[in-house]
């Protein structure tokens, strides 16, 4: 049996082995627990200890943040659309707008229902209009959903304005094992990564990247890429360690995985992006959504607690 529990601040979707909390201020997902062989719950999910407290850190490292309508940088906030010039810019890295305009929004509760095989729930929130850089409205809601198959996140972003409007979508969560990035080993459907410059924004290039085709262990290993994946595998990555393995399921409208591992090095963000980093400019995944109509983006997290 799944079951739901709802307050100003969190939504909280459980069954007997599985449990995840999100938060209304960004539609962040805080926590996804599962009930190990000994009874413990373990939280892959890199959590804040209070919505207050993502609220006060959340820009620290964009912990679960949600990412739209653009992720990861555009160049110097710089783009064009249709023939016009826009320059945006909610947050800067280097110079350069990085990881949208709604990480920080607060969301409302428009759906919610649970059964015997799952617990979901669909929140919304509106674009303010709010950047002068991206004139152009749209709602964006969010459906989590909680079933023996794990957890399910479709974000749907609708047209709201009379013209049409460039997007991208993505997440920014940060998931850990327990212990040090080195104990644990991963493996991505990808042969390929996109080349970046000195500031992490793609240079034109393709590198081939063969290092995680089979499970592999991240001893060393620092990471800032994005990945193209080649969809000849179920899953699109598996991250394994201490007993627990996580798989990640994106479906086809998130083509890149971004992934970064933290200089602290005890956890690691693995971020679904519907298009590239600079995809305002570089095209690489681009959506053009005309007025009225919406897009859909949706992936899988599923964990396993390994039986000693």
């Amino acid at each position: 049996m799944f079951t739901l529990k709802t307050d100003n601040d969190r939504l909280l979707l459980a069954s007997a082995d599985l449990r995840a909390e999100i938060y209304l201020y960004g539609g962040l997902l805080n926590r996804y627990e599962i009930r190990r062989p000994d009874g413990t719950w373990f939280n892959i999910v890199k959590a804040y200890d209070t919505p207050q407290h993502a609220r006060e850190s959340l820009t620290e490292w964009f912990r679960s943040g949600k990412l739209s309508p653009y992720a990861c940088r555009l160049r110097h906030g710089k783009y064009s659309f249709d023939g016009k010039a826009y320059q945006c810019g909610k947050f800067k890295l280097a110079e350069h707008a990085a990881h949208g305009l709604m990480y920080d929004r607060e969301f409302a509760l428009v759906n919610s229902h649970a059964d015997s095989q799952s617990a979901e729930v669909e929140i919304r929130a509106d674009y303010a209009q709010d950047d002068s850089g991206y004139p152009f409205p749209f709602s964006l809601t969010v459906r989590y959903r909680l079933s023996a198959d794990g957890l399910s996140i479709r974000s749907t972003v609708r047209n709201q304005g009379a013209t049409a409007m460039p997007l991208a979508d993505g997440w920014h969560p940060y998931f850990t094992l327990g212990g040090k990035t080195d104990d644990w080993s991963m493996e991505i459907d990808s042969s390929k990564r996109l080349g970046f410059d000195a500031d992490l924004v793609p240079d034109g290039s393709m590198i081939d990247d063969t290092r995680f085709q089979t499970t592999s262990n991240l001893a060393g290993i620092e990471l800032d890429n994005s990945f193209v994946l080649a969809r000849s595998k179920p899953a699109a990555c598996t991250l394994s360690g201490n007993g627990l393995t996580l798989s990640i399921y994106p479906d086809a409208s998130y083509p890149y995985l971004q992934i970064f591992t933290p200089s602290t090095r005890d956890t690691i963000a693995i971020e679904n992006l519907s298009g590239a980093p600079d995809c305002f400019n570089n095209g690489l995944g681009l959506i053009k959504l005309d007025a009225g109509e919406e897009a859909a983006f949706e992936t899988r997290y599923h964990i396993a607690a390994n039986r000693p």
